[in-house]
């Protein structure tokens, strides 16, 4: 027997086993990395949407939408004397606002 070439039971259940510890601790960071590129991505989709509502504001002195709703995320749009701001709730359930500063009228 000390002549047999090739793997055994226990070299092929060592090998899976470590394969198993691995890809277990690589689901949860690729989880959150996913969650993560979601939150950047309706980031990106409130500052586009405060761009253009700040310029129908200031430019065209259109009042922005009280709400808008993209890819089952509802951006609600507040404007103050002093700033326009969009709050929405992002894929982790977390509340984030943006905000841009009006221009002062002289």
């Amino acid at each position: 027997m000390r002549n047999c070439k090739g793997y055994t039971l226990l070299d092929a259940l060592t090998a899976l086993s470590i394969l198993s510890v691995l890809s277990a601790s690589v689901l949860p960071l690729y989880t959150n990395i996913y969650e993560e590129r979601s939150t950047i991505r309706e980031r990106k989709e409130a500052t586009i949407l405060l761009g253009q509502f700040w310029n129908e504001l200031v430019l065209e002195e259109m009042a922005p939408p009280k709400e808008r709703t993209t890819d089952d995320v509802t951006y609600t749009i507040k404007e103050s004397s002093n700033q326009l701001c969009v709050f929405f709730q992002g894929t982790p359930k977390r509340n984030t606002v943006i905000c841009r500063s009006l221009p002062h009228e002289e």
